[in-house]
This record gives structure tokens, C-alpha cells and sequence, in this order.
């Protein structure tokens, strides 16, 4: 454990310290060369006497491109300029963007959709002239070495279809199963005069439980286990008298066990027989799947609470009656076309990202999530299946982008 984590600790202070491989230096927040910066903070390019500001405008609206163009230091009316962009995404697809003019500026026809990363390439005409730029405008994105994935254990996966369960988590206790329970009476009044077996002990079929003289013949009788079994009740000793009423004895099939969950009462509605439960203990050993046989009609007094109930097969007596359980029943499933384990989630700039891999590349991406469940969650938007996405150690990735200030600027 201690050279794990001197492992871990050498690990980090190489991220840190900008370790070769990881986001380089000498960028700026998108990982290109630093440009110039125009009068309205965006970028600044420049062909001869022409020279065009780029900046993409958030401000209490979805996110657009603005150009702003000046000839000879004077502003140009966007009326007088044909432009174009192509953005081509860190997975490659293009998107080529339209401009329409407005008061002093060109503004992009199209929302330009998270992340703000990508491949620029501008086409403009201005008094029949071409002018054409391009260049890297990167946020979130970094590179690594083979060796330093290997070292910080970076694990990735392709992102596909998944089924996930909606849970319901509640909590209950193990029951013996009365249905396989059987009480024993003396089949006449008398005297005990010998007990064979104790509380707790297993017995078969036909096995001397103890033996009674009756008061009215004055000959003595067995009374035998009726089934295979455990005792749960004793209720007699030696020289006792007995009566038919009372049970001396009661036994136990314990190999199936209920387990009585407790429902409040706003979610009672939401389970209904036949529902998929997986049954666990505190330490969350033993594990069993089942099925929700049971709901009682009625509530539980003085708690606001609602029965539901589930057989547990049990032949290695794993769950004893009395012991606490924690249960997680499946109340609807839902087929997401893309789902990530929740493990690979990120908060990043405030939103939830997943960290895409192309090569030695891995980019911050931001998702839209839908279902969830404790394991799982679905991503809507922002991932494609067949996407190569790290699904372990993460955290490494996001370290280093708030280390190296590959943040979201334009």
C-alpha cells in the first residue's frame, strides 16, 4: 500500500511540474501559439492590410461566432464581406458555418455547440479578393506519452448501448419462511417423558422429537419431525405437562428465507410484484437476486409503511432469520444508446464531461446526461458509440487541465 501510494504521489508531482508527454507549455488556454488579442478580446488575424477578429459571443445567448473586419485600421460594413468557416471537431467531422451581417460585425448563422475546440479555417472575400486563415483554437484537450498512461493507469473502453435499471434502494429483514414452517402438537394430553431435541437443532422427517404417556391410556407415544428442518421453538422440557393446544416444538425449512423490505408510503405505489430485487447485507455480503413475490394490502401500524416481500433460496444458510438487509429493486429499465459508468464522469467548468481518446489525445468533452442508476448514467449528447472514452483514472486528465489553464477562452 505505502509504494502505491509513493507511486501515486510521484505520479501527481509529475503532472504537476508539466512531466513531457502531458499539456504542453509555452500555449495559450487552447493550446496554440499566442496570437495577437483585437479590441473586442478575440483573436486577431491579419493578411496585408486586412485583418479580422474572431470571437465566439455567450453573453445571455447561445454561444455564436462574431468577425469583426477592418481594412487600412478602418471597419469594414460586414454588407461588403463574403465569409465562411469550417471547424473540424477532435473527431474528426466538419461543420461549415454561414455569416450573416449585422450592425459592425459578421455573425454566424449556426449555434456553435460545445466543447469550443477545433481545427479553424477561415474563407473571406472582400472587394473580389480571397483571404483565407487558419489555425488550432483547442480547450480542454492534452496529450500524454504511452509511458505516462501506463504510469498514471489511464483504462479507456468504447462507448455502447446499455441497459440500465432504475432502483429503488430500501432496507428490511430476513424472515423464516412461514410457508415452510410447521408447528407440532401433542396429539394427546400427558407427561414428557423424555426431549430428544433442542432449539436449533437440524432434524429429517420422522426424527424422535421427544417422547409423551398419555394421561388418559397411560401408554407412551413419539411425536416425530414432520418435515426436514431447523427448530425455531421449544416450548417443553421433561416431566412438563402437555396439552393438544400448545406447541411443544416448531420447525423450520430455512433452505428459502423471506425478506420482508419496508416501503414508505410514497413509494409503495412505484413496486409491484414480480420486480427484479437484489438483496444484500450491511457488509454487502451475501448478494442474491429474487423477485418481489408479495405486497401487503394493508399498512404497517404506527409507521406509514408498506410489506413487500421476497424468497431467498438459501441451502448454505447464508441468511439467518433476524439479520438486516439492504435491497435495491429494479422499478423500470431503459435501453440508453450510449451509457458510461458513472466512474467516468467528470465536473469540469462546471458541467459534466467525459474524456474523449483519439491516439495520444484526449479531450474534455461535455455530455448530457439522462437515466441513471448507482452505476451508470446515460449520456444524450456529446458522445457517439464507438467513441474510445477513459473510463478509469480520469481525475489524473482533469488535474492536469486545471494545472496547465486549458480553460474555456476565445
Amino acid at each position: 500500500m505505502l509504494t502505491f501510494c509513493l507511486k501515486l504521489s510521484l505520479v501527481m508531482l509529475a503532472l504537476l511540474a508539466g512531466y513531457p508527454g502531458a499539456a504542453q507549455g509555452g500555449m495559450d488556454a487552447h493550446g496554440h501559439e499566442t496570437a495577437k488579442t483585437g479590441p473586442h478580446g478575440g483573436k486577431q488575424l491579419q493578411d496585408g492590410q486586412l485583418s479580422v477578429e474572431v470571437t465566439m459571443f455567450e453573453k445571455n445567448s447561445p454561444p455564436h461566432w462574431r468577425v469583426y473586419v477592418t481594412h487600412s485600421d478602418e471597419a469594414v460594413k460586414p454588407q461588403q464581406v463574403q465569409l465562411n468557416m469550417t471547424l473540424k471537431r477532435f473527431n474528426g467531422k466538419q461543420e461549415n458555418i454561414d455569416f450573416i451581417p449585422m450592425e459592425d460585425f459578421l455573425q454566424s448563422r449556426q449555434m456553435i455547440g460545445e466543447p469550443h475546440s477545433f481545427d479553424v479555417q477561415i474563407s473571406l472575400i472582400y472587394q473580389g479578393q480571397p483571404y483565407r486563415w487558419q489555425y488550432a483554437d483547442y480547450e480542454g484537450r492534452l496529450t500524454l506519452s504511452d509511458e505516462m498512461m501506463k504510469a498514471v493507469g489511464i483504462k479507456t473502453a468504447i462507448a455502447k448501448s446499455h441497459l440500465i435499471d432504475r432502483q429503488l434502494a430500501v432496507v428490511g429483514k430476513i424472515m423464516a419462511n412461514r410457508d415452510a414452517m410447521a408447528p407440532i402438537y401433542p396429539r394427546y394430553a400427558g407427561i414428557v417423558q423424555s426431549v430428544h431435541k433442542n432449539l436449533g437443532d437440524e432434524v429429517k422427517k420422522g426424527e424422535v422429537l421427544a417422547v409423551v404417556e398419555s394421561n388418559e391410556s397411560l401408554q407412551r407415544y413419539t411425536i416425530t419431525a414432520p418435515i426436514n428442518g431447523t427448530i425455531v421453538r421449544k416450548a417443553v422440557t421433561m416431566g412438563e405437562m402437555v396439552k393438544i393446544d400448545n406447541p411443544i416444538y416448531e420447525i423450520a425449512d430455512l433452505d428459502s428465507v423471506w425478506a420482508d423490505l419496508t416501503l414508505y408510503r410514497k413509494e409503495a405505489p412505484q413496486v409491484k410484484k414480480g420486480m427484479k430485487v437484489i438483496v444484500s447485507s450491511d457488509g454487502g455480503m451475501p448478494r442474491m437476486m429474487s423477485t418481489i413475490s408479495y405486497i401487503s394490502p394493508l399498512g404497517i401500524e404506527d409507521s406509514q409503511t408498506v410489506l413487500a416481500r421476497a424468497v431467498l433460496a438459501n441451502p448454505d444458510r447464508k441468511w439467518l432469520p433476524g439479520m438486516y438487509v439492504n435491497a435495491q429493486i429494479t422499478i423500470s429499465t431503459h435501453q440508453a444508446a450510449v451509457a458510461v459508468p458513472l466512474k467516468a464522469l467528470q465536473r469540469w467548468h462546471h458541467q459534466s464531461v467525459v474524456f474523449v481518446k483519439r491516439g495520444n489525445q484526449f479531450e474534455a468533452t461535455p455530455v448530457k446526461l439522462g437515466h441513471k442508476n448507482n452505476q451508470w448514467v446515460e449520456i444524450l449528447d456529446g458522445l457517439e458509440p464507438g467513441d474510445e472514452y477513459v473510463v478509469k483514472n480520469s481525475f489524473f486528465l482533469k488535474a492536469d487541465l486545471d494545472k496547465s489553464g486549458l480553460g474555456h477562452e476565445h
